[in-house]
């Protein structure tokens, strides 16, 4: 199996590419205490584009191409630190699509309509109670679990309370689902797995910020001084950015392997969607430490960006469960062949 991108891909990956270096550079989040950010903008843009329907085959309004192209696009969502709203416009148009409702899944393809993302409190709040990330201003909300996705009207849920999110730039509510309520589309794991995507898929946008990470730490070492050299050249450093290398190199291997199998359509595809999501989110975390390390004091100041990757890291791990979570799943999977 080749893991390594086409030429094709790699056109698709350097149109996103410069895309976002120009429209959404790290440098957009660095306004202190700033709540909320203006990526949603982007939406009608990355719409035009095609990237919003990559996946989708065509006769459902999309391009037709494979989870390989989209796990590509998404690693550069994370290296580019964009909102994960991005998640709740892109899964809400597959779960419109499949659903059979072909008047949203336009609205969605085209970056009209917003969605939020819903993602479950678990035992800290029952059955009922989530966290809404970038949701004050969708008018639908995604709700993806191993059983089915669904989008619902943000009216659906209750007791909505504004809370501060570890990623201050992030939009973070409490609400609770309200009884009974039923979701405006909603799409079975049997007619399509939504949730074994949006895992490949987290597991693509962490492995970015993993290659964020890395990369901001090796040009700091190569232009900060000690002692009258580059604090790259002392064997402490290089040994931290080798590390961090390898782990970005593993992540990129699993999230690459996750995505041809599920286009294969592998009785194994959730277990390695899974697997792709714990390798990429221990990656993202521990390389946006090590970032922080590398920048020395200064990585502790907000006037760095090194603190978005670190922080964006933590709201990737919880996003459709944590890392705690995922490891106790992929124990029930069976052996993958």
């Amino acid at each position: 199996m080749d893991l390594l991108p086409s030429s094709d891909q790699q056109q698709i990956v350097d149109t996103i590419q410069d895309f976002l270096r120009n429209e959404a550079p790290v440098d957009r989040l660095r306004e202190f205490g700033a709540i909320g950010n203006s990526d949603a903008k982007l939406w009608p843009k990355l719409a035009e584009l095609g990237f919003f329907g990559l996946s989708l085959p065509e006769e459902m309004g999309g391009i037709g191409l494979s989870a390989a192209e989209e796990m590509l696009v998404f690693q550069q969502f994370g290296y580019h630190l964009i909102s994960p709203a991005i998640f709740g416009t892109i899964l809400g148009a597959r779960v419109a699509a499949f659903s059979g409702d072909a008047h949203l899944r336009d609205a969605l393809l085209s970056g009209e309509a917003r969605v939020g993302v819903a993602n479950s409190r678990g035992a800290a709040g029952g059955t009922d109670a989530f966290h809404l990330f970038e949701a004050d201003e969708a008018e639908l909300i995604l709700l993806c679990d191993d059983d089915e996705a669904a989008l619902y009207p943000r009216s659906a849920f209750t007791h909505i309370e504004r809370v501060n999110s570890t990623d201050a730039v992030l939009v973070l509510e409490r609400a609770r689902l309200g009884d009974s309520v039923e979701p405006r589309v909603r799409v079975s794991k049997e007619t399509e797995n939504i949730h074994a995507r949006a895992l490949m898929l987290m597991g693509a946008y962490a492995l970015g910020i993993g290659q964020g990470a890395r990369d901001m730490a090796v040009e700091y070492a190569q232009v900060r001084e000690q002692f009258g050299k580059p604090i790259g050249s002392f064997q402490a450093i290089k040994h931290i950015c080798a590390d961090m290398a390898i782990r970005s190199e593993a992540a990129l291997c699993q999230a690459s392997f996750a995505a041809l199998v599920m286009d294969d359509a592998s009785p194994d595809t959730e277990f390695h969607a899974v697997a792709s999501k714990i390798v990429a989110c221990e990656s993202a975390i521990k390389n946006a430490a090590d970032c922080v390390q590398v920048h020395g004091a200064f990585g502790f100041t907000a006037e760095a960006n090194v603190h978005h990757y670190l922080k964006r890291s933590h709201v990737a791990d919880r996003l459709f469960g944590g890392l705690r979570e995922q490891r106790r799943r992929i124990l029930t999977f069976p052996t993958p062949a």
